[in-house]
Formats: C-alpha cells, structure tokens, sequence
C-alpha cells in the first residue's frame, strides 16, 4: 500500500444543494504541503460512500489508492445524494443527470472546479460521464470501470427483479425479507458463476453468503436499502449517452466475467469514443466487483494513464 509520509487526514466538506446537503471529502497531503497537487476525483457504485479510499487503509475500494496516491492527488470523494453515506436532500435525484448536477454544484461551492482525473466505477462511471458532458467543471481526462454508454437488456431485467422482490415483501408485509432477497439477487449479477463455484465448494455457503449480504444491507438501513433498488436502479436503466460527447481521453476497464457490463458493450463503447486511450478487460472471477476486487491487476494501467501526457 502506499506510504503515509506526508499523509494529512481527511477534510469532510458540505455543500448545501437543492433540498438539501452533500457531503464530501479532500484526502491527501496536497491540502496544506503542496496546494497544487490535482485534483482526481473518485466515484464509486451505488452502494459506495466517500469512505473508498482512507488513510487508514480501511476503504471498500482501498485497492485504488495504488493508482489514485493521495500522496500524489488530492482525492475528492462523496456521499451520493439518496446513497449510504451522510448526504441527506428532500428530493431524490431520479437520473444520473440530476446526481451529477447535486456533485457540480457540491464541487464549485468549495471551487473544486478543475480535474486532472475522475476515476468511476460502475454507477459512478456514470456519473463521470455526465459530469465530462455537462462541462461545468473542466476535467482533464476520465478512467471509466465496469461502466459503459448504454446498459444491457440483461442487467435492466435484473434491476426489473430486484424491485419486483422489493413490491412484493411490501405487499407482504415483511419489507425487509422484500429488500434482502433484492440484494441477494444484485451479489448473484455482481459476480461470475467460475467465481462463486470456486469459492464455496459447497453451493448451499454460496446461498449463505448473498443472504447475509442481503440481510447486512437491510442491517444498515431499510430505507437507504430500498432507495437503491427503487431509485438508483432505474437511474441505471435508463440512462444513454452519446459516446461522441466525451470529448476528454477516456480509459475504459473491464472484467471478462462481468455479466452486468460485458467486454462487448465495452468496446462498442470504445469504437464510438473520440478519443479512447485503450479498452483494457482483465481477467477475473468477480464479475462486476471486479472494479473493487482486482485494483492490483489493473493499477498499474490506471496508474499509467493518470501520469502521462494527454495531448
């Protein structure tokens, strides 16, 4: 992992927004040591906080910081608005488009404004994506993770399920047997049938294993939990880009087994790109947690975009 020399702690900001706040964090001993040190900003799924990288080397996509140094950036993080962390607003955003216009402003209140980097994956590929459209902010270069222009018809028949499991637990009167069965379902699209068969030799500890990660997202909080099948899913769904207006270099990282954002989709969205600095897809027995699970395979790739040269 990366050394904690000069390694400040981090700086939580909050934003008001329209109804409401978002919270963010600056990690990175840029914000007293060396004040021009870039800006990257990291954007995970939709389950993700401003907790993925941390200088205790406890963040859910800590893998990262092997790329994105806070020891070389400062590392913008944040709590999505309707997500798991601290961001609390009125209204919740219904599209990427509105999430993305929640982190501009969030970002330009505290002048976050220029970017050597954005860095997401899976939702907050998305994310980026909007956020290098809409051109509020001026970002410099995108690397997308298991993240692509369109979704496939496989994984909005998925979603489509999970808040079908949501409905009826409702109707049943146990919405929280409703939200871990749509969360049990959303591990089975998250990783590969290779990976979890060699992982849980006995198929019944694989069946053990998406219960209690279902009944652990319910644990945290219900309505949280439910806002992320009934709210975020179909942000998913129906969210199109036009490739052609992503203007900045763009990476784009994929896993061979990822079921929710294949490698065909990927390089369609590479060909369409204008200007795509490679469509790299790793091997891995994650499926879609991949982004999260083989940072050390991809690293030095990510690594090696951030630091070169451009243009």
């Amino acid at each position: 992992m990366f050394s904690h020399e000069g390694f400040f702690m981090s700086q939580v900001l909050r934003s008001k927004v329209a109804g409401g706040e978002l919270v963010l964090s600056v990690l990175g001993g840029a914000s007293d040591a060396n004040p021009s040190a870039p800006l990257v900003l990291v954007l995970g799924g939709i389950s993700g906080d401003r907790n993925a990288i941390n200088q205790h080397d406890t963040g859910w996509w800590q893998g990262l910081a092997e790329a994105v140094n806070p020891n070389s950036y400062r590392v913008v993080q944040v709590d999505y608005a309707g997500g798991t962390g601290e961001s609390e607003v009125s209204s919740l955003p219904t599209s990427i488009a509105e999430q993305a216009a929640l982190i501009s402003s969030a970002l330009q209140q505290h002048s976050l404004l220029e970017f050597h980097a954005v860095v997401g994956g899976s939702y907050g590929g998305l994310v980026a994506l909007e956020l290098a459209q809409h051109k509020a902010l001026t970002i410099k270069r995108l690397a997308i993770i298991g993240a692509a222009h369109r979704p496939t018809a496989q994984a909005v028949m998925l979603r489509a399920l999970q808040r079908e499991f949501v409905r009826l637990g409702e109707a049943a009167q146990q919405p929280e047997r409703g939200v871990q069965l749509a969360r049990a379902l959303a591990m089975m699209s998250y990783r590969s049938a290779e990976g979890m068969d060699s992982f849980y030799p006995d198929p019944q500890d694989a069946v053990a294993y998406i219960e209690s990660r279902g009944l652990r997202t319910v644990q945290r909080s219900l309505p949280r939990a439910r806002q992320l099948f009934e709210v975020f899913g179909p942000a998913l769904d129906n969210y199109r880009i036009e490739p052609s207006n992503i203007e900045q270099p763009t990476l784009l990282i994929g896993f061979d087994s990822d079921q929710l954002v294949p490698p065909s989709v990927l390089e369609e969205f590479a060909d369409r790109l204008p200007d795509c600095h490679g469509c790299h897809i790793f091997r891995s027995l994650y499926g879609h947690d991949g982004f999260i699970k083989n940072t050390a395979d991809y690293a030095t790739t990510l690594s090696y975009f951030l630091e070169q040269s451009c243009h």
